[in-house]
């Protein structure tokens, strides 16, 4: 592969200083916005700018690159291949801003530090929603920003600097920069409602299961590949699966409105279960999970981030 010549590097660097010397945090701003709604007049409407002046600002921003950034239409405005690309940077820088100004808020509150952590459900669940009286007494001064998504997502947000630490299973693959700690165990688990028929019996096999409707893991979760392992000696899956979903309420709400089953982490149901939302039918399932744990960087960020991560490794969370 050929390095990058210098005069594309001079290009580059000229660009960044006419952003830099041409250009403010508005002007990024206001690109990001007609390229989401299509519009200057509703993008300009809504950072309190008149349209003339948006129209003015658009023009800055591209004389200074050099490059059209949008197609003007009848209908507003489309955003060209050369937009589309700078779009992912210029959302990044805004969402950076929007975190030191919610960090500036935080410490103006009395807060010493805050704590930004991703995790997938069966981590909320498993690991932060036990260990969260704990840590909050041990630093009331802290502030945690957590948030729920699928892996994919949050090893993106991640990867862009926007959390300090994921709750989940280990990735396939982590950058450098950053480590998995194992913190908790985890197997797969048979569910239903309270009241359903199979609730009290015992030593159930998979074909006792077949004829009920289920709730089925979503087709791309590890728990999926379990519920196949299960049924692989009747020879199909279930014939009902109305409902597939990572959403805890909505299968809960359905189980216990129904006769329906769930496979799921023992990590996703334990609360439903110790809370009598749900109950564990006696049905053995071979296949085990991977256990979740912390990805977080070698280098924390800031003091809090470094307490609250050693803090959740040692508090006993891990089994």
């Amino acid at each position: 592969m050929l390095s990058p010549s210098t005069s594309d590097r001079s290009s580059a660097a000229t660009l960044f200083n006419r952003l830099v010397a041409r250009t403010r945090l508005r002007h990024l701003q206001l690109i990001v916005l007609v390229a989401e709604l299509g519009s200057v007049q509703h993008a300009a409407a809504q950072i309190g700018l008149s349209q003339s002046a948006a129209t003015k600002m658009v023009l800055e921003v591209e004389r200074a690159l050099e490059t059209r950034l949008f197609e003007r239409h009848a209908r507003g405005m489309r955003p060209t291949f050369a937009c589309r690309d700078l779009l992912p940077l210029l959302r990044s820088v805004m969402n950076n801003l929007t975190g030191c100004a919610e960090s500036l808020a935080a410490a103006g509150a009395g807060f010493e530090g805050t704590v930004r952590v991703g995790a997938i459900t069966a981590g909320i669940t498993g690991v932060i929603n036990p260990a969260l009286p704990a840590l909050f007494s041990a630093q009331p001064q802290v502030r945690l920003e957590l948030f729920e998504d699928a892996l994919p997502v949050l090893l993106g947000r991640y990867a862009d600097g926007e959390l300090d630490m994921l709750v989940a299973r280990e990735p396939a693959q982590l950058a450098p920069d950053s480590r998995f700690q194992a913190l908790l165990a985890d197997v797969c688990v048979v569910a239903s409602g309270p009241s359903h028929p199979l609730a009290k019996r015992r030593h159930l096999r998979p074909a006792d299961l077949l004829d009920f409707p289920w709730a089925s893991p979503p087709p791309d979760s590890q728990t999926h590949k379990a519920f196949e392992a299960l049924f692989a000696e009747c020879g199909a899956l279930p014939a009902l699966q109305p409902l597939s979903t990572r959403s805890l309420a909505a299968m809960v709400h359905y189980l216990r409105a129904s006769n329906a089953l769930m496979m799921g982490p023992l990590s996703f149901v334990r609360e439903a279960l110790e809370a009598g939302a749900l109950r564990r039918l006696d049905c053995a399932v071979a296949s085990t999970l991977p256990p979740l744990g912390l990805v977080s960087r070698h280098e924390p960020r800031n003091r809090s981030v470094a307490a609250f991560h050693a803090q959740l490794v040692t508090m006993g969370v891990a089994d």
